[in-house]
């Protein structure tokens, strides 16, 4: 089966590549660039150590921004999923900031903390907190009633209940709102770095694209979609692991 999902994926990528050629001998270099030029011009970035300097710069943002969105979603939601009352005080707030665009709060945010890495930090975790939280709240106030039960009968406190039973069992709906806001995170690294002191792959793009430089630009677009498929792959295969776990403990009950 997966022998036939890689074959599938791999004609996917052999008539995108097509298409991009015929675009442009259609079209032209402005419009779409041969593929052969975007590998051309990959190969220089690289070697020159262009794009490496930007992809290290953006995993750098990257990765501080997820961690701290990681950290606070996911302490958030097992306070607003554990504690009822304190959800729904704090759910109408939640809700309201997760509906306002992420874009609005930029200007704030290069007001209160600069043009530099700390303003891309905070650009990064705000775009991701809120899929994090949303989603462990969910799975912490949903945890199995069958697991609680069976602890409480055992004589399981509140707080052995609470870390034992109810966190062990939401991991799942943890991992995924952590894979969603992974996802969420590149864009917000992109953004990031388009709006503040441009650097990192953003600011490559960016420059690429003023120069109209299409080879350039999308040579360093196929480098972001290929960080964001490791990463969202990565945190994918821990969730199914996870995934497996809850359905062997579901077995032996």
């Amino acid at each position: 089966m997966s022998g036939r999902i890689w074959a599938a994926q791999l004609c996917l990528i052999i008539l995108l590549v097509s298409g991009m050629h015929v675009l442009n001998a259609s079209s032209g270099n402005l419009i779409m660039p041969s593929p052969l030029a975007i590998a051309r011009q990959s190969l220089i970035m690289w070697s020159d150590g262009t794009m490496l300097r930007g992809l290290g710069q953006s995993l750098l943002v990257l990765t501080l921004g997820f961690g701290l969105a990681a950290l606070t979603g996911v302490l958030g939601g097992v306070v607003l999923g554990g504690f009822p009352v304190v959800g729904r005080i704090l759910d109408p707030f939640v809700n309201a900031l997760n509906a306002t665009p992420g874009a609005a709060f930029i200007p704030l945010i290069i007001v209160w903390f600069g043009l530099y890495a700390e303003a891309k930090v905070v650009v990064v975790w705000n775009a991701a907190v809120f899929p994090i939280l949303i989603a462990t709240a969910s799975g912490i106030s949903h945890a199995n009633a069958e697991l609680t039960e069976m602890a409480q009968s055992f004589g399981a406190g509140r707080r052995q209940l609470f870390w034992q039973v109810m966190v062990p069992d939401s991991l799942p709906a943890i991992l995924s709102g952590l894979r969603i806001g992974a996802a969420v995170s590149i864009v917000g690294t992109v953004i990031a770095e388009l709006t503040t002191a441009q650097s990192g792959l953003g600011g490559l793009m960016i420059a690429a694209g003023n120069r109209f430089q299409m080879d350039r630009y999308f040579a360093v677009v196929i480098v972001m979609m290929v960080l964001g498929t490791v990463v969202t792959a990565g945190l994918r295969r821990i969730e199914r692991r996870f995934g497996r776990w809850r359905q062997s403990l579901a077995g032996a009950r």
